[in-house]
């Protein structure tokens, strides 16, 4: 058994010797963690690395090593950068609280985000900014039987400089200056909630509950579902 702790939350944790090396997720605050190797302890230094069942509350009424490795043994999925939008989805661009541009696949291009609505990004070039902080958000979606649907959502990391000037460029430019996975914040991710709601009809986004899941809880680590 390996022992760790969590370098975000603290936690004191258990991960089977088969995960020395690998990456996982903290059960307690959702931080990305890598497993060490193995290392023998003391018996001393082993029970006092014991989780400490106050760390643990809200977890159920399971022992803290049950969600431990059940946690530890999950792989943090990954979403691929994807080559080009897709006509049928969605594409967002947040900062860290606000949306700030949007795609379908309706031929206007990329439009950004103001007090007034949606304006094509192609006649407002001024307004794109050089550098800062964003997420690029793809709401996969597919056409059911019983109409258009919101099936998953993913999550990634847009370089710190020139990638949203990229928007008046071309489309798919923006998907060359993903950097890799990205994270939703609190605030992103009730952004994104209301959007569904004012952008949709309830029945597409209705029974998506592992989305909806995603939007709603506390993980700001995993890059997406779906």
């Amino acid at each position: 058994m390996i022992r760790l702790t969590c370098p975000s939350c603290e936690a004191s944790l258990n991960a089977k010797d088969e995960l020395a090396g690998q990456t996982r997720k903290c059960p307690k605050c959702g931080a990305t963690l890598q497993i060490p190797d193995a290392a023998p302890l003391a018996d001393d230094a082993a029970a006092s690395a014991e989780v400490d069942a106050d760390d643990w509350a809200g977890l159920d009424d399971v022992a803290p090593d049950q969600h431990v490795h059940a946690a530890l043994d999950h792989v943090i999925p990954k979403p691929e950068r994807p080559e080009r939008l897709t006509r049928l989805n969605r594409y967002l661009i947040c900062d860290k609280a606000h949306l700030f541009a949007m795609w379908e696949g309706n031929g206007q291009g990329w439009m950004l985000k103001t007090n007034a609505g949606f304006v094509k990004v192609s006649r407002n070039p001024d307004q794109l900014p050089s550098q800062g902080d964003y997420t690029l958000i793809e709401l996969v979606m597919a056409m059911t039987d019983d109409g258009l649907r919101l099936q998953g959502i993913h999550c990634y990391q847009l370089a710190g400089r020139w990638a949203l000037t990229t928007l008046e460029q071309d489309d798919h430019k923006i998907l060359s200056r993903i950097d890799g996975p990205g994270r939703l914040t609190k605030d992103q991710k009730s952004v994104l909630l209301k959007f569904l709601r004012e952008q949709f009809m309830r029945e597409v986004w209705h029974d998506a509950r592992e989305v909806l899941d995603y939007l709603s809880n506390l993980d700001y680590h995993s890059p997406g579902v779906g």
